[in-house]
This record gives C-alpha cells, sequence and structure tokens, in this order.
C-alpha cells in the first residue's frame, strides 16, 4: 500500500486534486496488486509448498533457490533501500497530519510550528519520528503491521462510507469538476464488504489494542475540541 499511502498525504499541493488523486490512487492500487500477484507467483514457483513453512525472509530464500547466495543477498540489500527510501518519505509526508490537528485546535499549537528556514513541520516531524522509533523498538514487527494494517483498513472503510455522504450533499472543491466513479454507489459498498471481510481474520487481543487506542483518541478528540469550544466564546 506504499504507493497508494503517499498518494492520500501531499493532496494539498496537487494541481486539481479532485480529478488528479482518484487517477493516482486507481494506478497506486493497479501498479501494486500486479507487482505482489507477480512476486507471489514467482516465490511460489520456486519454492513450492516450502513457501507456507518458511518463517525467515521467503523472499529471499526463493531468491537464493533462484541465483544461489547472491540473488539473497541482492534481494536483501535493494528490500533494505526500499525500506529505508519509504520511511524516509513518510518521515516527512505523515506528520503533516499532526501539522494539521494543530492547525485546527486539536493539539497544542507549538505542533503546528514551522522551521524559519526550511519551512517545514519540525515539531510534527520529531514527534512523529520518535513515536515511531519508540514503536519499531519495543515491538515486534508482526504486531506493529497487524496493528497498522487494521487501522489502515478501518481508515479506508471509513473513507468509503464517507462518500456516500459526500455525494447525498454534493461536497466538491471550489471549482473543480469531481471525478465520477464508475459504478457509483456500488463502488464503496464493495469496498466496505470486502475489508469486513478481511478484518475476520483479526485476533480479539489486535482488536482489543486498536479498540483503546481509537478510545484514547476520540477522548482526547472530544476534550480537545470542548477547549476550543471555550476559546472560541472567550
Amino acid at each position: 500500500f506504499s504507493g497508494v499511502e503517499t498518494a492520500l498525504v501531499p493532496s494539498g499541493e496537487i494541481r486539481d486534486p479532485a480529478r488528479t488523486v482518484p487517477r493516482a490512487l486507481a494506478l497506486a492500487m493497479i501498479g501494486v496488486t500486479l507487482l505482489y500477484l507477480a512476486v507471489h507467483l514467482v516465490a511460489a514457483g520456486l519454492l513450492g509448498d516450502a513457501l507456507a513453512t518458511s518463517t525467515a525472509a521467503p523472499l529471499a530464500f526463493a531468491a537464493e533457490s533462484f541465483l544461489g547466495t547472491p540473488g539473497r543477498l541482492l534481494l536483501l540489500v535493494g528490500a533494505s533501500i526500499s525500506m529505508f527510501g519509504y520511511v524516509s518519505g513518510m518521515t516527512l509526508a505523515v506528520p503533516r497530519a499532526l501539522f494539521r490537528f494543530a492547525e485546527d485546535g486539536l493539539l497544542p499549537k507549538v505542533v503546528g510550528s514551522v522551521h524559519p528556514s526550511y519551512r517545514t513541520p519540525h515539531v510534527a516531524i520529531v514527534i512523529q519520528t520518535t513515536l515511531v522509533g519508540a514503536l519499531a523498538v519495543f515491538n515486534s514487527f508482526e504486531q506493529l503491521a497487524v496493528i497498522s494494517n487494521l487501522a489502515a483498513l478501518l481508515l479506508y472503510a471509513g473513507c468509503a462510507a464517507a462518500t456516500f455522504m459526500l455525494r447525498k450533499r454534493g461536497i466538491r472543491q471550489e471549482g473543480a469538476v469531481p471525478f465520477s466513479v464508475p459504478g457509483g454507489p456500488l463502488v464503496p459498498f464493495i469496498t466496505i464488504a470486502l475489508i469486513a471481510w478481511l478484518l475476520t481474520s483479526i485476533t480479539r487481543a489486535e482488536w482489543t489494542v486498536l479498540l483503546l487506542t481509537i478510545g484514547a483518541a476520540t477522548l482526547f478528540y472530544l476534550v480537545a475540541a470542548r477547549a476550543g469550544k471555550r476559546v472560541g466564546v472567550a
């Protein structure tokens, strides 16, 4: 989902995002899906049933069975470079959410501070990087991957559900021609159904962690919103 997530974040700087972003998302989804399917088919063809029992770096194991030790090393190095590039990009892009929350009064104003020289939300970047680093150090990759994907699926389901209300209210960017999705409301409905099916594989413990996180975030939002109203009244 790296391409999709990257397309979601910087839409504020894109010309005519009402038409450009949906096309970018569609191309990203198609490209990523085809790539993942191709990788899986190649790995399954090389390893067969051993792919399911391979516990550590199955793709590296597949490359090793085809090209030997150099192939395994090449894949591991390439994967490390790819992950480093993605993490570097997200380190600069994702803090925009914290920056926006601060602008809306949901976080302290200092979080929305902009560096005088680099013109970047440096405080938000430091906070986001520190939190992500702490989670990475004190949790396993599997735990973080499951929770991250679960949160992302719920977010995508919420976006799909929101399209019904946005269509009904006719909300659109001023002066922009909205992107028309073929199939109308059927597409968001299918999306929500598929996400609900994917969520059936989540364990109770994973749901508990996520719901506690959402509960804490909701409580924080309510407190911040109430404080913002009091400031507005004053």
